[in-house]
């Protein structure tokens, strides 16, 4: 696991109360649950969007965050009491078996409770392959994504940045709260449609801004954790890290390409994560003339982030690509 960031968020274990994001909490719409302090529901998250989409479900519960004070979450290293709470917790919300966090994945494999597994949910002709470098031609990244069925390991996690998928995930999430706790089932799947239909309202926002005429088809970005909010609607992403963070900087030739081909295309903006990829990024701008702008991969967020609630943060991220591909 990284070492913290500056900046970064330490969050706190139980995240009752940080929910935001639009609308009215959880709890000012289904009420709190019946006997909550005397035997709270417990559920582990290994994401950022399943701890903000678990505490909006079930704002009672006790919702604990894995990737809490770690600069990413890919990779994740369990301590001791982290893999003992996520084998005893009621509810487990997870990636999926997908090699993204393997020792998360192996925990929830001898999980006692409720598992929600995102990349089952998605199934397999929604995942996209775990591309090295998205700039390719549509019929080499076809054939890519292909290779990455058969392949553990080769999807790209990032699904968080589908908020049309997420929307089921929230219904699968409160079905698993309802049956970890069935006296306060009609408050989970009330709240978890609240959620849904949020992220289905956010998708169509997403759509209005990228759904449009926009000058460029591809934009140059730091990682390559975009896949599923640009390729809906027909973009792609230069990166100078792949999909895996941690991966090795692009090489001075793979720079060399990317600025050549900013120069050619015109392109005014490098979009940059805090961590992944950013000096090189930084360095490419420099080198154009271009001009930076931040985005965030969503997996862990600074404490300001939380308070805007996930749906709120994807929408910015939007917004940012809109700026980037020039979009009208």
């Amino acid at each position: 696991m990284r070492p913290v960031a500056p900046g970064f968020a330490v969050l706190t274990l139980v995240l009752a109360g940080c929910g935001g994001g639009g609308g009215g909490t959880a709890e000012e719409e289904s009420g709190p649950r019946e006997d909550a302090d005397a035997n709270p529901v417990t559920a582990v998250a290994a994401v950022y969007p399943l701890a903000w989409m678990a505490e909006e479900i079930a704002p009672e519960a006790e919702i604990e965050f894995l990737g809490s004070g770690s600069a990413e979450a890919h990779g994740l290293e369990l301590t001791p009491g982290q893999r003992e709470s996520l084998e005893t917790a009621d509810i487990v919300l997870y990636m999926g078996e997908i090699g993204y966090q393997t020792q998360v994945e192996e925990a929830a494999g001898s999980a006692a409770g409720e598992t929600v597994d995102v990349s089952s949910i998605a199934g397999e002709d929604r995942m996209l392959a775990a591309s090295a470098d998205a700039h390719e031609e549509d019929g080499e990244h076809a054939e890519e994504e292909g290779d990455a069925h058969e392949e553990e390991g080769a999807f790209d996690p990032h699904v968080w940045f589908d908020p049309s998928i997420m929307a089921e995930v929230a219904v699968q999430t409160g079905e698993a709260f309802a049956a970890a706790d069935p006296d306060n089932a009609e408050a989970y799947t009330s709240n978890a449609q609240r959620v849904s239909d949020e992220l289905l309202g956010t998708q169509a926002e997403i759509e209005k801004l990228l759904g449009q005429d926009c000058q460029f088809t591809e934009t140059i970005v730091s990682h390559a954790a975009y896949g599923y909010l640009l390729e809906p609607y027909g973009y792609t992403q230069h990166a100078v890290v792949g999909v895996t963070s941690g991966e090795a900087g692009a090489s001075g030739s793979e720079l060399a390409e990317i600025v050549a081909e900013i120069e050619e295309e015109g392109f005014e903006y490098v979009l940059a994560e805090p961590v992944e990829g950013r000096a090189d990024a930084e360095a490419v701008a420099r080198e154009t003339g271009t001009e930076m702008l931040d985005i965030y991969p969503l997996d862990v967020v600074a404490d300001d982030q939380a308070e805007q609630g996930y749906p709120a943060l994807l929408h910015a991220q939007a917004e940012t690509f809109a700026t980037a591909l020039a979009c009208n």
